[in-house]
C-alpha cells in the first residue's frame, strides 16, 4: 500500500510551542502523542535519539532549519508522522556530518514509519515540503493546530 505523507499526519500529533530544553527532550515531547495513540511503543524517543546520534538529522533548510528525527520501526505499531514547532531553537546535528556541526532548529517532523522500505519515500516528501521557504516561514508563526495541519496539507495536495 502506497501513501502519502498527509496520510500520516494527524491534527492530534501536531504540536505547537513545545518547550524543550534540548534535542532529547524536544524528540521525548513529540513522541508522547504517538505513544499515547498507539502508534508507537515508549521505547520509540530513545531509540530515535539512540539514532539521532550516530545519524544526525537536522536540515539547513532555508529560511528556517528543520530536523525530520526517526529510527527503524523495530518500536513502531503503525506508521505516523507528528510535527512540532518549538517555542525556542534547541540544537540538532547536521545530517551527513559526525554531529559536530550544529543547526537551531524549531521546527521539528519526527517521523515513525513502520515499513523499513517506506522510510526513504516519506523522508524524500518531507524533503519536497522543506523547499517551500513560504510553508516553513508559515509553520515558524502557526498558533493553531487546524491552521498547521492545513498548511502542511494544501503544500503537498
Amino acid at each position: 500500500m502506497q501513501y502519502s505523507l498527509v496520510d500520516l499526519l494527524n491534527p492530534e500529533h501536531i504540536l505547537l510551542d513545545v518547550q524543550a530544553a534540548d534535542a532529547q527532550e524536544a524528540i521525548r515531547m513529540l513522541a508522547d502523542p504517538l505513544v499515547r495513540t498507539g502508534h508507537v511503543t515508549p521505547e520509540f524517543a530513545g531509540d530515535v535519539w539512540k539514532r539521532e546520534q550516530t545519524f544526525p538529522t537536522g536540515l539547513p533548510t532555508q529560511p528556517l532549519p528543520v530536523a525530520i528525527p526517526h529510527a527503524d520501526p523495530t518500536f513502531v505499531n503503525r506508521s505516523a508522522v507528528c510535527f512540532g514547532t518549538l517555542d525556542s531553537t534547541v540544537r540538532f546535528g547536521q545530517m551527513g556530518t559526525d554531529g559536530s556541526t550544529l543547526l537551531d532548529i524549531r521546527l521539528v517532523f519526527l517521523l515513525a514509519i513502520k515499513e523499513k522500505e517506506k522510510q526513504v519515500e516519506m523522508i524524500k516528501q518531507v524533503m519536497i515540503l522543506l523547499q517551500t521557504p513560504s510553508l516553513l516561514e508559515g509553520l515558524a508563526e502557526v498558533k493553531q493546530v487546524p491552521q498547521a495541519y492545513a498548511l502542511i496539507k494544501d503544500t503537498l495536495a
